[in-house]
């Protein structure tokens, strides 16, 4: 991820990424197991994409 991203440390990708307010936190999770729940068992991998954000 901090290659990606272009960062200098890896120390500087985590501090800026892993403060996640609670409500923030438990939304993702929730959208996360909506989409998890949602798809069948194929045994394929599903590419899915996500709404943007406004």
């Amino acid at each position: 991820m901090q290659e990606t991203l272009g960062h200098v440390s890896s120390a500087f990708t985590r501090d800026t990424y892993t403060s996640v307010y609670p409500e923030v936190a438990c939304a993702a999770a929730e959208s996360t197991a909506a989409l998890i729940s949602a798809v069948p068992d194929t045994g394929h991998a599903r590419l899915i994409t996500l709404p943007a954000r406004v």
